[in-house]
């Protein structure tokens, strides 16, 4: 299979072209600038240098392709998150660019266009599972996140296999922003914020690799899924977890209102309560987690961590009603 990928050297993009390349695809990944050309070559993937919003330079990459991952991101940094306008790049690559992949691959013949959605659009469902079809509730920098699935939609309704996976909050060893959190919990703080009861969607970040790359391999997937791991923890299990994996004997929530403060409205889908279910996408597909709960998870990327994380407790995995 040739795959062509934008976004090949983020926290999503490496463990991504990493898998595919392990399974033999032929990999062709937009390049940025020569430090992400060298990094492409480094994993086997073939460069291809560019921007993402040249049109014949897209539609001339894209020739041959069988399918478009479309993984590009340009996250506002937590200093600036607060600032609409830290956030214009990437609405103009999820909104823009997306528009621009779709035409491109309609235009080419590629078979399927995969994108990675993002679940803290979901309204606040409390204990709920929820999935695709629950209600949303993004805010004002969400919004282009469901321009993008909009346009996966219109690569379907013109006869192409359109996906959108909403993922969970992506954690690993290929993501800064994990490091912070580890960093925040070895002086004592959670990064995991909101009410203790509030679930918090999480994903392994080379999880999330291997749901793209089953996504792209499927010749009948279309529509939108929900990519989380098996157990989506509360914050106050998730501080637990924290605890556990940084050796201490205790890793404090900030309080709720303070955080709110903090935040405003704008990024206030970091309090939700969103236990974002699997289960569609697991029973469509042969994907399952390899780390099915981030207590797990946290404990890997932990400080001389026990491997099996027997101090956070789980809830059971047994498929739920709705899950």
């Amino acid at each position: 299979m040739r795959v062509f990928v934008t976004g090949g050297t983020g926290a999503l993009g490496t463990p991504t072209v990493g898998v595919l390349r392990s399974r033999g695809h032929d990999v062709r990944a937009l390049a940025t600038g020569p430090e992400s050309a060298a990094r492409l070559r480094a994993t086997g993937a073939e460069p291809v240098p560019g921007s993402l919003f040249d049109r014949e330079l897209v539609a001339t990459a894209l020739a041959g392709s069988d399918v478009v991952l479309h993984l590009a991101t340009r996250i506002a940094p937590l200093s600036t998150a607060r600032r609409r306008s830290a956030w214009a790049e990437n609405d103009r690559i999820r909104a823009q660019g997306t528009r621009v992949l779709v035409d491109a691959a309609l235009a080419a013949g590629v078979g399927a266009v995969v994108y990675p959605s993002f679940a803290p659009v979901y309204a606040d469902g409390g204990a709920e599972w929820l999935c695709w079809g629950s209600p949303i509730a993004p805010t004002d920098v969400l919004e282009s996140t469901v321009v993008a699935e909009r346009e996966v939609e219109r690569f379907s309704a013109a006869g192409g296999r359109g996906v959108a996976l909403r993922m969970a909050g992506v954690y690993g060893p290929h993501s800064a922003a994990t490091r912070d959190v580890l960093a925040l919990a070895h002086r004592g703080v959670s990064g995991f914020v909101g009410r203790p009861e509030a679930y918090q969607p999480l994903i392994w970040d080379e999880d999330a690799a291997t749901a793209l790359v089953a996504a792209a391999e499927s010749t009948e997937l279309r529509g939108g899924y929900d990519v989380a791991d098996d157990e989506p923890m509360t914050r106050e299990e998730l501080a637990r977890a924290l605890t556990t994996a940084v050796r201490r004997r205790s890793v404090r929530r900030p309080p709720t209102p303070l955080v709110r403060a903090a935040l405003g409205r704008r990024l206030d889908f970091f309090l939700r309560s969103q236990r974002v279910s699997n289960r569609p996408f697991r029973d469509a597909t042969a994907w399952a987690p390899r780390v099915p709960s981030a207590a797990e998870g946290l404990c890997r990327l932990g400080t001389n961590c026990q491997d099996d994380a027997t101090a956070t407790p789980h809830r059971s995995s047994v498929p739920h009603e709705g899950r």
